[in-house]
């Protein structure tokens, strides 16, 4: 017999722009994919949760379409303020010895050489965060259901282990810029940890560095999964723990235009990757990406939400006909072995027959 579809969903990490994958979940749904595994980086790990925990895909969609209603009326970045007054004063000691173009060279510098050594006065600003993420514990509070999600499907979640906040930023634009590469992000299957440890988990899956607080995992502390194996985007597209778990046809969805995320590392299982068809970016600007990030604002999640389901459509469309060419000739191989099967049968009572007359 041949080997059965089993259908994994990755859904990688990208702030605001995570609206994206609400239309994605719906267009899916609407098309009749049966998803059997969830993996998710960051925001993805949090929709994730919600679509792992859904009875089906269109609940999961509907699901969705709500926590980010509430996430586009209620924006969930909430200041710091104590941690934010701190940021100013390190950063005017840090920056006061000197002019700023001399400072910025020793950055330049410290940058191209070794990450996890920061300048006098900014090394105590590695471990804050300049938000709190009451607002995000909040809404798992409001919208996830544990009981649910002990009992629905397998949901995977990448974790970076954290430097500091500041450290980890700086190997990220090393490896921006080719000067090296993040370590690799690790995948915890949800389901296999305790209960007052899987959001734990989820939020350190989310927590954007020196935005939000690590989290501290079986004595390991951990921040945003995107961030691991940067240049390949090895944390940020979660397709491993699918592919180790048996997912055969894996749906990838992307919230970066341009992804460097490559399916050839993947031979031997089926990719559909759902990339945007036009610009991702709502913000012009050195500073625009940053903006995207932190854009929840509802005028920004529909326009996401709206892409995310229109590429999805679109991608569903052009590859429907080959997998199910894919697929009738699977259930033509089932049936030739169905019916070589009987042939024997019957060959064997007919053998069995001419013996006894004999």
């Amino acid at each position: 017999m041949t080997q059965q579809m089993k259908v994994g969903l990755a859904l990688s990490g990208g702030g605001a722009i995570g609206a994206y994958q609400v239309g994605v979940v719906k267009a899916l749904a609407e098309s009749g994919t049966q998803v059997h595994a969830v993996a998710g980086a960051s925001i993805g790990a949090l929709n994730g949760a919600i679509v792992a925990s859904s009875p089906s895909l269109t609940q999961a969609a509907a699901r969705l379409a709500e926590v980010w209603e509430h996430l586009g009326a209620n924006s969930p970045l909430m200041a710091n303020k104590s941690v934010y007054i701190k940021l100013l004063a390190q950063a005017a000691f840090a920056f006061g010895q000197t002019n700023v173009l001399g400072r910025a060279a020793q950055l330049v510098a410290t940058l191209a050489s070794k990450a996890n050594v920061l300048p006098n006065g900014l090394s105590e600003l590695a471990d804050d965060a300049l938000l709190s993420d009451q607002p995000l514990v909040q809404l798992m509070e409001r919208y996830l259901d544990t009981a649910a999600l002990a009992n629905g499907l397998p949901l995977y979640v990448s974790l970076y282990p954290t430097q500091g906040g500041l450290v980890d930023i700086l190997s990220c634009l090393r490896a921006e810029f080719g000067l090296g590469e993040t370590a690799k992000s690790i995948f915890r299957h949800i389901q296999s940890m305790p209960i007052e440890t899987q959001k734990e988990a989820l939020l350190a899956s989310a927590a954007l560095p020196l935005l939000f607080k690590a989290r501290s995992i079986d004595g390991v502390r951990y921040s945003d999964g995107g961030m691991g194996g940067w240049s390949t985007m090895q944390g940020n597209t979660p397709v491993t723990p699918l592919v180790e778990a048996g997912c055969n046809l894996i749906v990838v969805t992307h919230l970066s235009d341009g992804s460097m995320w490559d399916r050839h590392a993947f031979p031997d299982t089926t990719i559909m990757e759902i990339r945007p068809r036009s610009t991702l970016r709502r913000h012009d600007g050195t500073l625009g990406g940053a903006k995207d990030l932190l854009g929840f604002t509802a005028s920004h999640v529909n326009s996401w939400i709206a892409q995310g389901y229109e590429d999805t459509l679109a991608t569903v469309a052009r590859i429907q006909a080959p997998l199910q060419a894919r697929q009738a000739l699977r259930d033509s191989y089932d049936a030739l072995a169905l019916s070589q099967a009987q042939d024997q049968a019957a060959d064997d009572a007919l053998a069995s027959a001419m013996a006894r007359i004999k």
